[in-house]
This record gives structure tokens, C-alpha cells and sequence, in this order.
């Protein structure tokens, strides 16, 4: 019994970190940095030492620094539809690979992992639950840190394109009964997001 629970809670661990926004993605250092701020600072190596930036510090050092001008420029040059297709592609990939060590692809199961949010997630996303029921999960998003750092940038399209329109195909790939419905998003302006997963009945 104690075996089992280990393997759900590592792939709950697994799934938790998955369904992060896959604007996480793009950066190692983005996590990273914001885990060394939880850590204690090691003799060793400089490395390890804690690096005390907030938050709000990390997303701009790990997007508007380089990744978002480096991304407008590719966006110039192969268009913004490739770079959104990239990243729905990049996001299925990642979440089918996920789910598919789960014992079960439920719409309960997804929505712990947005109950129990990892440290990145949890300082970075504020919402409020709208409705929870056997088929339904809404969420409204009122706060999001990949939204005021890709907004801040003059680079809201981006942002939708690369951490905000993944979220469609990341439903999809982890259950193709499952489906997002989602009409508004503070990365393009409005208000809040209104996230929606919808899973089959019968």
C-alpha cells in the first residue's frame, strides 16, 4: 500500500508540474531561480545560494530580458501562427507523456493539480473556484504574473500564442474527452480569465 501511494503522489508531483502554463517551459532558469529563493544558501558553491528575487523579478528576468525579443524577432520572421502551433504541439507532447503514467486521466484528477499548485503556479496565478462538479471546473483567473510580464513587454499576442492558447491542447491531450471553453484572458485585455474544462458525459 505504501508503494502504491509513493507512485500516485510522484505522479501527482508529475502532472502537478505539467500543467503549469507552458510559458514555464521556456525557461529552466525561470523555475529554477524561483526555487532558490526557498532554498538555504550553500558553502559549496555560489550556485546554491538563495537569490532572494520575488516573483515578479524571476518573470522578468526569465521573459522580458531576452526571450520575449528574441521571440518577436522569430515571430517577424516565421510568423506568430507558427510560433502558437509550435507551442500547442511542445504543450500536447507534454501533458500526453504526463498523463499517460497516471492511473487515471479524470477531470478530478486534473483539477487537484490546479487545487494543489506548485510553488511557481501559486505565486504566480491568483483565481477563484466558479464551479466544481463531477463534469464541470471553472476557474476565474484574476491575477497572473505571465500576463503583466507579456502585457508589460508591449507583447500580449505572444503570450496568448505561447502560454495562454497551449492550455486548449494541453485539455485535450490529457484526456480527448475533456475540453476547454475559455472567451477571455488578461493577457488580451479583459478582465479576467474564465477557464472552463468540460469533460464528456455518457
Amino acid at each position: 500500500m505504501e508503494s502504491r501511494q509513493g507512485t500516485l503522489d510522484l505522479d501527482r508531483r508529475r502532472l502537478i508540474a505539467g500543467l503549469c502554463a507552458t510559458g514555464a517551459l521556456t525557461c529552466l532558469g525561470c523555475s529554477r531561480a524561483a526555487r532558490a529563493a526557498d532554498v538555504a544558501a550553500s558553502a559549496d558553491h555560489g550556485f546554491s545560494a538563495a537569490s532572494a528575487m520575488s516573483f515578479e523579478e524571476v518573470f522578468h528576468f526569465a521573459y522580458a530580458r531576452s526571450f520575449i525579443p528574441t521571440m518577436k524577432n522569430l515571430a517577424e520572421r516565421v510568423g506568430m501562427e507558427v510560433i502558437q502551433d509550435t507551442a500547442c504541439e511542445t504543450a500536447g507532447q507534454m501533458i500526453g507523456s504526463v498523463a499517460a503514467s497516471l492511473p487515471d486521466r479524470s477531470l478530478s484528477t486534473w483539477v487537484a493539480s490546479i487545487k494543489e499548485p506548485d510553488p511557481i503556479m501559486r505565486h504566480a496565478v491568483a483565481f477563484d473556484i466558479v464551479e466544481d462538479s463531477e463534469t464541470v471546473f471553472e476557474i476565474r483567473i484574476i491575477e497572473c504574473l505571465w500576463a503583466s510580464t507579456f502585457r508589460a513587454a508591449d507583447a500580449a499576442e505572444l503570450g496568448y500564442s505561447w502560454v495562454c492558447h497551449p492550455d486548449f491542447a494541453m485539455a485535450r491531450a490529457f484526456n480527448p474527452e475533456m475540453r476547454l471553453r475559455r472567451d477571455r484572458t488578461l493577457m488580451q485585455g479583459a478582465s479576467h480569465c474564465n477557464h472552463r474544462w468540460e469533460m464528456k458525459s455518457g
